[in-house]
């Protein structure tokens, strides 16, 4: 710079001037780049997931499911329940909570509610609910699957069947099973859903 100005008698002030313009300028451009560039490298400093990993990606109200298949410095790529290919960018994934549900020590929990007229006996509901799942292999012995009673209301009582399992991935199948099972098995009990009610007055 000092023989630039001093012997060949050029110019500086005008070339630092451009270049800070030229400078901010380009940062706004590549600013979702850059952002997208350090989350990525946060992302793969702290490993909130790997590839294969079943994750739940919750960002302004919004819940985004499924199976991650890459990872970039750019964007995370997800194969959701419906195999679509979801790429979320990485500066969204870092400001956003993340359920990795492969992480799990434990099995996930799962849960699916029955409203059951009054006058129904409610333990013989209970054992009938119970004694439909036992067949669905997907479900866990241990911890054993509960029915409680989680709600008496003006029409109906509310039993909530609770039931444990591994595999992520097939929590829309099995969830299709205990309620096809479930309501077969009532219906063969002869107990039936407590219609919801509307009283106009």
């Amino acid at each position: 710079a000092w023989l630039l100005s001093s012997i060949f008698e050029f110019r500086l002030l005008p070339l630092v001037a451009t270049s800070a313009v030229f400078s901010i300028v380009l940062g706004l451009a590549l600013q979702d780049t850059l952002g997208n560039l350090f989350s990525g490298i946060a992302l793969q400093l702290d490993k909130p997931y790997s590839i294969g990993d079943w994750v739940e990606i919750y960002n302004g109200g919004q819940k985004l499911t499924g199976l991650v298949t890459e990872i970039t410095w750019r964007a995370t790529v997800l194969l959701s329940m419906t195999e679509e290919v979801i790429s979320i960018p990485n500066r969204i994934v870092s400001q956003s909570q993340v359920n990795n549900y492969a992480a799990k020590t434990g099995p996930i929990i799962r849960s699916q509610v029955f409203r059951i007229p009054y006058g129904t006996s409610i333990q013989k509901s209970k054992t009938v609910l119970l004694s439909a799942i036992e067949p669905i292999r997907e479900i866990r012995k241990l911890p054993e699957p509960m029915v409680l009673v989680i709600e008496s209301a003006e029409s109906w009582i509310t039993l909530k069947l609770v039931y444990y399992i591994d595999d992520f991935g097939k929590q829309f199948t099995i969830t299709d099973d205990v309620l096809t099972f479930a309501l077969e098995a009532l219906q063969s009990t002869d107990i039936y859903l407590a219609p919801p009610r509307l009283t106009i007055t």
